[in-house]
């Protein structure tokens, strides 16, 4: 009999992993302040949001932030703020979630898709000139899994051509560059609070930045249907068009209460991820995307991984995850597909995009695979059980062949699976 669990073996992990979200005597005491006032959300400027935005941004070593319903709208705010809209042109990644995309689609502009590094899965810097037309208004780099893009050069590209940077963070609260937070790089910087996020309240994001102008418009009027800004707010005059973007009183207490334990979970998801390094270091056809020499600190969302088929005796990626998620280690495989290919481009022609040569990206969406950052916050026998579960399967791969799996089967983050065995019922 096979040792592999997926055909009967006793599995490598036995115990539970670290649960996510965490709620502890902290979310409980500031829930509690809450739900004992008058103001639980509404007007989106109550005490707590107003705490928050400015620990967020001061944690970010920025100097302000506005607390918005989520961190997809925060970059469409910020392009709007920027006054970006028809006929302007937004470069961004070709390898990351959708909502990179959907910001600059809701304001009007153009998508310009352009290739990754195949060491990060980031925007490559060295692939932006070939992406930019005097169209081109803005760039939204992504620090894909909590990875640091590289932003020295792209910023020095971005401010030769006079064009303004806003850094989708959504996977790297707590990471650092060069000795700098992430966040505190370009232009502003958007943030995800969403469930699976390390630092979250359910559903929220947040922008930041240096420039309190920006802030302010985000802040008091086009995320709050076009109010006034500041002394001029007012609940029934409007100024322009806005959203309803109002985060609440209850997430900011959450959000809050995350914010007090993120430094020390993201120093623990580092340490272990470095473990991890070192333990999955030499085996054939796992090749994880360890830290780049200007990445000081990774805020590891995911734990990258790239999963050679040909140096696994052919193996496929699904095959693989199939056998690694029964040994107890939850793992999962990256986006399907460059966001040039989604479906919604042949659904919706009105949506303008166009892209350059991404063969990094193709690549990295057949290749990668991930770990969540919950497994990261276990203890060091775990971490070592992952390393032992990846070297069971390398000795087993010949058996792994007749596995029937599709990639659907190990696509998307624990809380999409979930959301999508809701869906079916």
């Amino acid at each position: 009999m096979s040792e592999l669990a997926i055909f009967g073996g006793q599995p490598i992990v036995t115990g539970t992993w670290p649960k996510w979200p965490v709620a502890g005597k902290r979310e409980r005491e500031l829930l509690e302040e809450v739900l004992s006032g008058d103001m639980w959300g509404g007007t989106g400027l109550g005490p707590k949001i107003t705490a928050l935005n400015e620990k967020f941004a001061k944690y970010c070593d920025t100097n302000y932030g506005a607390a918005v319903a989520n961190g997809t709208v925060s970059m469409e705010l910020g392009l709007k703020a920027w006054n970006i809209g028809p006929g302007d042109e937004v470069i961004i990644p070709a390898a990351t979630f959708i909502a990179t995309a959907t910001a600059p689609h809701h304001v009007g502009a153009t998508v310009v898709y352009a290739d990754i590094d195949p060491k990060t899965c980031n925007l490559d810097p060295s692939k932006l000139e070939e992406a930019i037309t005097d169209k081109t208004r803005a760039i939204i780099p992504v620090h894909i899994g909590g990875h640091p893009c590289d932003m020295d050069p792209l910023m020095e590209i971005a401010k030769k051509h006079n064009i303004k940077v806003l850094e989708d963070a959504a996977q790297a609260h707590g990471a650092k560059y060069k000795g700098r937070k992430v966040g505190s790089l370009g232009d502003a910087a958007s943030f995800s609070f969403q469930q699976s996020k390390n630092m979250q309240s359910g559903e929220g994001g947040i922008i930041i930045s240096n420039d309190k102008e920006l802030i302010d418009l985000i802040h008091y009027s086009l995320g709050k249907f076009g109010r006034g800004i500041r002394e001029k707010y007012s609940g029934h005059i409007h100024y322009r068009f806005g959203w309803n973007a109002c985060y609440t009183e209850l997430q900011a207490a959450l959000s809050l209460a995350q914010l007090e334990r993120l430094e020390e979970q993201t120093e623990k998801r580092a340490v272990n991820a470095k473990q991890l390094y070192r333990l999955l270091d030499g085996i054939d056809g796992i090749e994880p995307l360890v830290w780049q020499p200007y990445c000081d600190r990774h805020g590891h969302h995911l734990f990258n991984i790239r999963f050679n088929s040909d140096a696994f005796d052919g193996v496929k990626r699904a095959q693989f995850l199939a056998a690694l998620n029964k040994e107890g280690v939850i793992g999962s495989s990256f986006y399907p597909m460059p966001l040039y290919n989604q479906p919604l481009y042949e659904a919706d022609k009105k949506l303008s995009m166009r892209k350059t040569e991404c063969p990094e990206s193709e690549k990295a969406c057949h290749e990668i695979i991930f770990l969540e950052q919950n497994l990261l916050l276990a203890d060091e026998g775990m971490i070592e059980r992952i390393g032992d579960a990846f070297r069971k399967i390398r000795s087993h791969a010949s058996e792994l062949h007749k596995i029937d799996v599709t990639e659907e089967d190990f696509m998307g983050s624990a809380v999409l699976k979930k959301a999508k065995e809701t869906a079916a019922k």
